[in-house]
């Protein structure tokens, strides 16, 4: 099944510091989603085709041409050209898709994208925005990796988005593709499934920019953080693709995207408190934009709309997200990489576990794995996780004690290419 969007709206230095609360007694206390620049008058070399038609096309409402740069990075914000404006949070990475896919229009150069991160970490989001920043100039289309089940199936999906009715062969996509006057821009939603072996089929889409023609340009999209480990030796690629990680939102995006919301929604009433207490605790956790609305949304339905909500309700609403059965059989993010770290400190021979070492190792950790660092009371909150669940516990001399094997909390923190870079530290 093809998934059917109908309009795509517009080296920090390690710190020693320890949590403050730290104490001896206690110590952790989104049918196909097409964004089309169809000309009418676009002739098309395969007869069988045909320009989409109006009632499946998404068109942009901006007007003119856009002047493509040589370069694989904008020298502004790409934000400041036509008015689209990025994701809050997301800057960087909209002006690094959109640098790319500019470079190879003008350059005529092959290219591929690999883009992972978390769920709700504003992926499909910017995705979205970039379609709208092009406009015009190319045809977006997304497809859903969960779906295809064969490459017949998948070819037969791009040729019913550009409308061509030939039979689904590598023949007629190759006649359709090179046909374009314009770049298509193919982007394979939930590409996770690309790593099982009866999908292996799907492989090959990758290598279309390169074996059929530059005007593909491939997105792949997955929430896999260790996709690009797991995906690329496998492809075979002459040219290495471009690769993209989306880190969780920190406090302070958070924070700000709650802001700008509520500003748009005039009956919407939360304090400044509660807005800062609801982000540095979804940063905390998850960093899961997701997550950081609904709090807020069933925040707001506890009194009428013109009681300001504060902190109290926030903290019941977020008691009721995470202390539900799911939420305690998984680990959050943060937690898991302080897991992680004590578990690579603990290898070297260590008994007990230095809180100063221990928090040093884990800044260096989130570095590496790409992660908002935590601090303060936040710290606290992910140690204080750790041992209600029994994997820290107080030791003598304000030290923390390993209270399981390594076996048991790889398997807690069930991400082999985390651990992977963890170690690699060498703690």
């Amino acid at each position: 099944m093809v998934q059917t969007r109908r309009s795509l709206a517009p080296s920090q230095n390690v710190e020693t510091a320890i949590p403050r609360r730290i104490r001896r007694s206690s110590i952790l206390s989104s049918k196909a989603s097409t964004s089309t620049a169809s000309s009418p008058n676009q002739k098309w070399k395969n007869p069988a085709c045909s320009p989409l038609g109006t009632d499946k096309t998404i068109r942009s409402q901006r007007s003119g041409k856009t002047t493509v740069e040589n370069g694989t990075s904008a020298p502004v914000s790409m934000s400041s050209e036509n008015g689209v404006k990025a994701l809050c949070g997301r800057e960087k990475e909209f002006d690094s898709i959109c640098g790319w896919i500019k470079n190879a229009m003008a350059t005529s150069k092959p290219l591929s994208i690999y883009i992972s991160g978390s769920p709700g970490t504003g992926k499909t989001a910017t995705l979205r925005r970039v379609s709208e920043y092009f406009g015009r100039q190319v045809i977006l289309t997304i497809l859903n990796c969960a779906s295809v089940t064969s490459q017949t199936k998948l070819i037969e999906a791009i040729l019913h988005t550009l409308e061509c009715t030939s039979r689904p062969t590598i023949a007629a996509l190759t006649s359709v593709l090179k046909g374009l006057r314009k770049p298509f821009v193919l982007i394979l939603d939930e590409v996770d499934h690309l790593t099982s072996k009866t999908n292996s089929f799907l492989y090959s889409a990758f290598q279309w920019p390169q074996t059929i023609t530059e005007k593909l340009i491939v997105i792949g999209v997955a929430n896999s953080i260790d996709l690009t480990e797991r995906l690329l030796p496998k492809l075979r690629l002459g040219q290495p693709p471009e690769t993209l990680v989306f880190a969780p939102y920190t406090k302070d995006d958070i924070a700000q995207i709650l802001r700008n919301k509520l500003a748009d929604e005039s009956e919407a009433a939360m304090d400044a408190a509660a807005v800062e207490l609801c982000s540095r605790k979804v940063a905390a956790m998850t960093g899961d934009l997701r997550t950081a609305f609904h709090v807020m949304k069933q925040t707001l339905n506890v009194h009428e709309p013109s009681t300001p909500r504060g902190c109290r309700e926030v903290l019941g609403v977020l008691n009721g997200v995470y202390s539900s059965p799911l939420a305690r059989a998984r680990l959050p993010l943060q937690p898991r990489l302080l897991l992680a770290v004590a578990v690579a400190l603990s290898s070297n021979k260590k008994n007990a576990l230095n809180v100063v070492s221990l928090t040093n190792a884990y800044h260096r950790a989130c570095d590496v794995v790409k992660v908002p660092r935590l601090e303060g009371e936040d710290l606290d909150a992910a140690f204080q996780i750790l041992e209600s669940q029994s994997f820290l516990a107080p030791g003598p001399g304000g030290k923390l004690l390993l209270q399981v094997n390594a076996a048991t909390a790889k398997l807690a923190i069930a991400d082999n290419t985390m651990l992977a870079q963890v170690t690699g530290l060498n703690l």
